[in-house]
């Protein structure tokens, strides 16, 4: 790769000039390749000093995903995934609720990683409750046809990434890799839901969703203090809804709105409620939250809440309310740690393939 190969885009976001989506995408093809590292840099800061528009990360999420070791599953899946950076350590939400969510009976494909800024990430949880997470694209498709869940491991789907990471390391200041992760997909899932730490990545994200065209159905929140909604109190829920009908270009309804668990009969809780630790600690109390019976706590609250919006946007039913209900019943009934069970077997069989 060539020293001047990011040139032209420097030059251009140096007189404060908003890139093309192709531009973006081309410059970002060039970066995970493995540009240089120096030009890596600049771009990715003047970027952030001008504040990304929707355009650009659409063109970002396109070559990623030009990139990506892609998964072939057929038919609807789910992602509930957050971008992180919200420094609470709490336990693994997210990967909880779609665990929850599969025994509800959507079909998940769950994106992640190990931990960046937490204690203890999706990929560090899941390894340690003894799910293979390192597994080929088709390892997991044959995941999800065995138990109705998988996890997509970053370095496996994204490996140009290796190429960013020395660059985000050095810089340690936040840039648009932070937020891309959850729009990437590898399994291209056409129903997901999206937790974001700052408010003004809502629509941000919802506007580059629809401009990519992969989703038929999401949602983007922003809950208090979390990447994700939980009992602390109302979240900012962004949902975008593909009206087309299929093999038609996609048209998008927007609709935006507050979410309380209050009107679901969840109390509030804080955020010291929801702590985890570690990889061991954060096992203990994954386990202990989707174990069946109807006692409750915040930990369950906010598992039940997640799941219950990616049973919404997944179809299962017709609103959250509803699919807070499913999710509440699915999780007393027991299924939720039958599904953990099965996803750990199914995981190591897979990986022996």
């Amino acid at each position: 790769m060539s020293e001047a190969s990011l040139k032209p885009y420097i030059e251009k976001l140096i007189d404060g000039t908003d890139l093309t989506s192709a531009e973006t995408e081309a410059a970002f093809g060039a970066i995970l390749r493995g540009a240089d590292e120096v030009q890596v840099g600049a771009l990715l800061m003047l970027l952030r000093a001008k504040g990304e528009t929707s355009t650009e990360i659409a063109g970002m999420v396109r070559a990623m995903n030009n990139a990506c070791n892609r998964v072939t599953v057929p038919g609807k899946l789910l992602d509930i995934v957050g971008t992180g950076g919200d420094g609470a350590d709490t336990i693994n939400i997210s990967t909880a609720s779609v665990v929850l969510a599969a025994a509800c009976g959507c079909v998940v494909a769950k994106a992640g990683n190990r931990s960046v800024s937490s204690a203890c990430g999706s990929a560090d949880v899941l390894e340690a409750l003894g799910v293979k997470v390192a597994l080929s694209p088709e390892q997991v498709a044959k995941c999800v046809e065995a138990c109705g869940v998988a996890f997509m491991f970053a370095p496996v789907n994204h490996p140009a990434m290796r190429f960013v990471a020395p660059v985000r390391k050095k810089l340690g200041i936040r840039s648009c890799f932070n937020i891309l992760g959850p729009m990437t997909n590898a399994a291209a899932a056409q129903h997901a839901v999206i937790g974001v730490f700052h408010e003004e990545l809502v629509p941000l994200m919802a506007r580059a969703l629809k401009e990519v065209g992969r989703v038929d159905h999401a949602v983007v929140i922003h809950g208090v203090g979390l990447d994700e909604i939980s009992p602390m109190g109302p979240a900012t829920i962004l949902e975008i809804k593909n009206t087309a009908p299929e093999g038609e270009a996609k048209d998008y309804i927007e609709k935006k709105f507050s979410f309380d668990p209050l009107d679901v009969g969840i109390p509030r809780c804080v955020v010291e409620d929801l702590k985890g630790g570690g990889p061991e600690q954060n096992k203990e109390e994954f386990r202990k939250a989707l174990e069946g019976g109807d006692h409750t706590n915040a930990k369950r609250d906010s598992i039940v809440l997640n799941a219950g919006v990616g049973c919404y946007v997944y179809g299962l039913v017709g609103s959250i309310p509803e699919g807070v209900a499913l999710a509440r019943s699915t999780l007393e009934s027991g299924k939720a740690i039958e599904v953990l069970n099965k996803w750990i077997t199914a995981s190591n069989e897979a990986a022996q393939l």
